[in-house]
């Protein structure tokens, strides 16, 4: 693996403005959180469920600047969405399956929200709202096939699909990142608002044996400022998995790529800061947040999650330069005669 580690990031002290909290969630209001989007301040919303053990109906919790409540849906909504985001406060989407219908999105348009078909055999993967008439949503392949689908304001409708299916990030209409693998490598395809085209990456070295590497989150400041994360996978002579975090950046006229340190983790997600830099998610179970300063600097914040492991399963920037917000599920350790596994919303920044 010494071929992979090029550099280091330096070490930072810590930054306790920058720490992580526990916004949301308890034992008694249960349920389950598996997305999050963010307008601003004071519009942000985390989706899921209201069970944390089994398929449940859908809920939507929303923060107002004030408090956090929950959002009135038709009862029969049984859509767990996997992916969300906001292009406005009044122009939010979100997508994902449900155990009954198969795949569907969810779309509020400041006062209310509705359900949109889609697709049922579709697997959402991301969803990008770049504006109100142009939302990107990838899919996991069906039957083989790269999937891909775009409203342009009016409809959803299938369309031109990446190579890749991990995760989105949009500078504009006409420039749309795509992040995953491409066989054992990470892979990038980037929009002209014409087609994808395959963008050019250095390759990673892998270990020997079983081994590949992945990117598997995406967020693009601007055309010249795009960061890739995901991991190096490989199997040792024991059959035991490992990882180490990996990390990409492109400059607007070439990709660079590296693993990020020694220790092993694996980077699940990013998100701007608001102020240059980036959030990172190491590990989607009972995870570290690590904050990338626009000087290049690191520090490492950990979640406490008392006598709950914690799975945290999305990352969002709050716009505006207010912080960052993630969702997920506490699972109370051990076997308990009841459980209160429930869900729970995490923040940093002023918006909380």
């Amino acid at each position: 693996m010494a071929g992979l580690a090029l550099a280091a990031v330096a070490a930072a002290p810590a930054q306790a403005q920058a720490a992580w909290e526990q916004v949301h969630g308890s034992g008694e209001a249960g349920g389950s959180f598996d997305a999050v989007a963010a307008a601003g301040p004071d519009a942000v919303w985390a989706f899921g469920d209201d069970s944390a053990q089994n398929d449940g109906t859908t809920w939507i919790h929303r923060w107002d600047g004030a408090e956090w409540t929950r959002e009135p849906t038709p009862d029969d909504w049984t859509v767990v969405p996997s992916a969300a985001d906001a292009a406005s406060a009044d122009d939010v989407w979100a997508a994902g399956v449900s155990p009954q219908d198969g795949a569907s999105a969810l779309h509020y348009d400041g006062s209310s929200w509705s359900a949109v078909e889609l697709d049922p055999a579709l697997r959402p993967t991301d969803i990008e709202a770049v504006s109100s008439d142009a939302v990107w949503m990838l899919s996991e392949p069906v039957d083989g096939w790269d999937r891909a689908a775009f409203f342009d304001g009016e409809i959803w409708r299938d369309y031109p699909a990446p190579t890749v299916d991990r995760a989105l990030s949009a500078v504009a209409e006409d420039d749309v990142f795509a992040v995953g693998r491409k066989g054992a490598q990470p892979g990038v395809d980037r929009w002209n608002g014409t087609e994808w085209q395959e963008m050019e990456l250095p390759e990673v070295e892998l270990p020997g044996g079983e081994s590949d590497a992945t990117f598997n989150d995406v967020v693009a400041p601007a055309a010249d400022d795009v960061w890739a994360v995901g991991h190096v996978f490989w199997k040792d002579g024991e059959e035991k998995n490992h990882y180490r975090p990996l990390i990409g950046h492109y400059d607007g006229e070439s990709w660079t790529v590296r693993a990020d340190g020694e220790a092993e983790g694996s980077y699940v997600a990013v998100a701007e800061d608001g102020r240059g830099g980036l959030w990172i998610e190491d590990g989607g179970w009972n995870p570290v947040f690590v904050h990338r300063a626009a000087d290049g600097a690191t520090t490492r914040h950990e979640v406490d999650g008392g006598k709950y492991d914690l799975s945290v399963t999305s990352l969002a920037s709050v716009p505006g330069g207010h912080g960052a917000v993630a969702a997920g599920t506490a699972f109370e350790e051990g076997a308990p005669d009841v459980f209160t596994d429930h869900g729970v919303v995490f923040g940093t920044g002023d918006w909380k």
